[in-house]
């Protein structure tokens, strides 16, 4: 199969368009930016710069483009790689010459992506999330945390960003000088909750999970694991929604409760993509088939991956298969591995701005959410 990947970023690119090879497709890339390098990997069969951006009137001159690789390379499906070709993708979706991944319609996508509207229709629609408020500037935020009109811990984070760019957690009164380093507006503030921050990684069609893993991660180790709670948050969120394609949804496990709280929802391909890949479950193959699978909605495995390259390359004959595969992994692909190490790519100011998130509009006469 021939697929042609949209890109604007580079890290989260690089991962998808690795799981998608793995899947069994040949990979080209259109994109512009960052997304140059992707030039260097082995696995980007080729890579066509694209003479403008993503923003609104720029639509025929990339479906013109789109249009003539699809001729020149016989592409079979188009698919995106990070937030600001998913958003692209889906507005072009009905005028492409070939069928696209799994993606939800545009309305679906700015409610999912912003992370305001989601948080106010989750409590709407009962899918457990943190309470949480939305303020207009920093300094609007400073004034209701030193009053303590919004007690302590809290999080705050922008509503259009990605990659936990512009996070920071407010547990104690010596935090609140994290606060001079926003630089976005508005301003999303949640109740921390206190707990084990998880994820978990879906793809749906038709408002239904077709594949699923719940997953652990920290600076040494990924595991997938099953939380009922858990699934069944997402899969309450996907039904109210009738979502179709891929969704990330972070969350946190309260400590005290076992109850899974949804902190937000990434309606797009994740970074970690490629950790599950290698371990047996590739969520680019239900993405991009072109059917609905009978497959099991769930492929569970229980090892858990060791992260760190140095430590496995120290006990290379000792360490487990899976963590060798992870090493070829990035060694076998030497020159991204190496520009991820530099930190070459800043893929920060990929995101899609607040202003083109307008396709849905929370409506003043719903009900606001308690908290």
């Amino acid at each position: 199969m021939n697929g042609l990947m949209i890109a604007f970023a580079f890290t989260l690119p690089y991962h998808v368009m690795r799981a998608a090879a793995d899947a069994g497709v040949t990979v080209h890339v259109l994109g512009n930016g960052v997304s140059g390098a992707l030039r260097s990997s082995w696995h980007c069969a080729s890579y066509t710069r694209l003479g403008c951006t993503a923003e609104p009137g720029s639509e025929t001159r990339i479906l013109g483009e789109i249009e003539r690789l699809v001729r020149k390379h016989r592409i079979d499906v188009i698919f995106p790689s990070d937030d600001v070709s998913t958003r692209l993708l889906i507005a072009i979706r009905d005028w492409l010459p070939v069928r696209s991944s799994l993606l939800p319609d545009l309305a679906t996508f700015d409610l999912l992506n912003n992370k305001w509207n989601f948080t106010r229709y989750c409590h709407a629609h009962g899918v457990r999330v943190p309470e949480a408020w939305c303020f207009g500037t920093p300094g609007a935020l400073r004034t209701a945390s030193r009053s303590g009109e919004i007690p302590l811990p809290i999080t705050v984070k922008p509503i259009n960003r990605s990659g936990s760019v512009g996070v920071f957690h407010l547990l104690d009164e010596g935090d609140h000088a994290l606060l001079d380093g926003i630089d976005y507006e508005p301003i999303l503030v949640q109740r921390h909750i206190i707990g084990e921050s998880v994820c978990i990684s879906t793809i749906c069609r038709d408002g239904r999970i077709v594949a699923h893993a719940g997953q652990r991660r920290d600076e040494r180790c990924f595991s997938l694991f099953s939380h009922p709670d858990l699934l069944q948050n997402a899969e309450r969120l996907a039904a109210a929604t009738n979502l179709t394609g891929p969704a990330n949804f972070d969350a946190v496990i309260e400590a005290e409760t076992d109850l899974a709280y949804i902190v937000e929802c990434n309606p797009r391909f994740w970074y970690t993509i490629y950790l599950s890949m290698l371990l047996g479950l590739n969520f680019m193959r239900p993405a991009l088939a072109e059917a609905a699978s009978g497959a099991a909605p769930e492929t569970m495995v229980t090892d858990t991956l060791e992260l760190s390259l140095r430590h496995t390359l120290g006990h290379y004959f000792h360490a487990k298969p899976i963590d060798r595969d992870l090493a070829r992994y990035h060694l076998l692909d030497p020159i991204p591995y190496l520009l991820f190490r530099r930190g070459w790519a800043d893929d920060r100011n990929v995101a899609i701005d607040v202003a083109q998130m307008n396709a849905y509009a929370w409506r003043e006469t719903e009900p606001e959410p308690v908290g």
